[in-house]
């Protein structure tokens, strides 16, 4: 997991080509002007998906899984606590392997930890990285939030 802020950008130069082009295409956008659905970037390579939600109990949640993609959450407007863990195989699988949407759901984290979320803050994961989005910080909240998705095919090529 990496945490950042998108007016720091000497903070992400050190980030792979992939990364740093979707991080700057979060800068170059109205975000907020940004109806909520997909928006391809580099097809899908790169694409991101705009929400809009009221943030909820951490226990009423599950924690997801990617195996496909690397996922940027950035947060437009609202404030959203993340949990996320370790991958491991303690984590008990509470939704099997979804290939269309490339997810699966976990109950527990293993060294779960949290991190808080402001605007124009972002908390990047790698596949098989569990994390819980979407959790409420000291109450709920409404937020606009994307997630731009990474293939991890495209690290690969840039090592």
């Amino acid at each position: 997991m990496i945490l950042g802020h998108i007016e720091q950008p000497e903070s992400y130069a050190f980030l792979p080509g992939a990364i740093k082009k979707s991080l700057d295409y979060l800068r170059a956008t109205d975000l907020q002007a940004l109806e909520p659905g997909r928006h391809d970037i580099d097809g899908d390579k790169i694409f991101a998906n705009v929400m809009a939600f009221e943030t909820t109990n951490a226990n009423e949640k599950l924690a997801e899984v990617h195996k496909e993609y690397i996922d940027i959450q950035y947060l437009i407007s609202g404030t959203e606590r993340i949990g996320f863990g370790l991958p491991s195989a303690a984590n008990q699988v509470a939704k099997e392997y979804d290939q269309a949407d490339d997810y699966y759901l976990v109950e527990g984290m293993e060294c779960e930890s949290e991190v808080n979320l402001g605007p124009d803050m972002f908390a990047i994961f790698f596949p098989e990285e569990p994390h819980k989005p979407g959790c409420r910080c000291q109450s709920r909240s409404s937020i606009k939030k994307v997630v731009v998705k990474v293939h991890k095919s495209l690290l690969a090529a840039s090592a």
